[in-house]
């Protein structure tokens, strides 16, 4: 081979690289498990810096509870969509200790007959989406498998979220 085949290959090796860096979507992806996921869980919450956002269908974990007020405390922009349907008002606790906190947190609309998501934004650019609701039993004793997320799709369930928010009670239901 001659020494200028050599040299175009090389450097149609590098453009492509530079292209690919530039234009494909980056994407990291982690596995989250259960039982025993509340520590990982909390320290997702816990890497909060500027914004947290947070649409689940039930929380009953103090612990998790307390991590999403200190997010709040420590200057992020905390919003809770909470599904106001779950029998036995099960998250009207979370509710009310959220919004004494000062969180802004909502019941989510009534155009589903439930919002089951589990979704956890943080700071717009990794986000954690799966089974897992934010519960004793979902975190520490059920198998719930979910994933954390990095790269352009976080931008969609930031857009899914704002959609949720924009359509949520403040009231009591």
């Amino acid at each position: 081979m001659n020494k200028d085949f050599l040299a175009g290959i090389f450097a149609g090796a590098i453009l492509f690289s530079i292209l690919a860096f530039l234009f494909l979507p980056a994407y990291s992806v982690s596995v989250v498990h259960s039982p025993g996921a509340e520590e990982e869980i909390i320290s997702f919450i816990d890497s909060a810096q500027e914004s947290l956002y947070v649409e689940v269908y039930i929380i009953t974990s103090a612990d998790v509870v307390d991590a999403l007020i200190s997010a709040q405390k420590r200057g992020a922009d905390v919003k809770v969509i909470l599904e106001g349907r779950v029998s036995g008002g099960t998250n009207a606790l979370a509710y009310a200790r959220l919004s004494g906190a000062g969180v802004d947190v909502c019941w989510a609309s009534e155009a589903y007959k439930l919002t089951h998501s589990k979704l956890i934004i943080v700071d717009g650019r990794k986000a954690f989406v799966g089974s897992h609701n934010l519960s004793n039993s979902a975190l520490n004793l059920n198998r719930e498998i979910s994933l954390i997320v990095e790269g352009n799709v976080v931008s969609e369930l930031l857009e899914l979220f704002d959609y949720d928010w924009n359509a949520c009670t403040l009231f009591a239901l």
